[in-house]
C-alpha cells in the first residue's frame, strides 16, 4: 500500500525533524524522521531556523523517499520509518 502525506506538525526530534504520512486504504499512520545529517550535506554548521527551512523544502522528496523506503518494508515495528544521509547520498548518486 502506498504512503499518503497527512496534514500534521512538523516535529523537531532531537536528532532531526519528523512529520506523518498515512497508509493509503487505512487509518495507520506513520511517522516519518529525517536525520540532521541527511539536511546538512553541505553546511555542516546550520542553524536550526536553517536546517528547518531546508527540510520543508525538500519535504516532497523525503515524501518520495519514505514511500520508496516503505514499499522495501524498512518501517520499524512501532511504525517509525528512518531517512538518513546514506539514504539521500544513495538517492543523488
Amino acid at each position: 500500500m502506498p504512503l499518503q502525506r497527512i496534514k500534521g506538525e512538523i516535529g523537531r526530534e532531537n536528532y532531526g525533524f519528523s512529520f506523518p504520512m498515512r497508509i493509503v486504504g487505512s487509518s495507520r499512520t506513520l511517522r516519518v524522521v529525517v536525520a540532521e545529517e541527511a539536511l546538512l550535506l553541505e553546511d555542516r554548521t546550520a542553524a536550526d531556523e536553517e536546517m528547518q527551512a531546508e527540510f520543508e523544502n525538500r519535504i516532497s522528496s523525503f515524501e518520495s523517499l519514505a514511500r520508496e523506503k516503505y514499499g522495501l518494508g524498512h518501517v520499524t515495528a512501532d511504525g517509525v520509518l528512518f531517512i538518513s544521509e546514506g539514504d539521500l547520498v544513495s538517492l543523488l548518486g
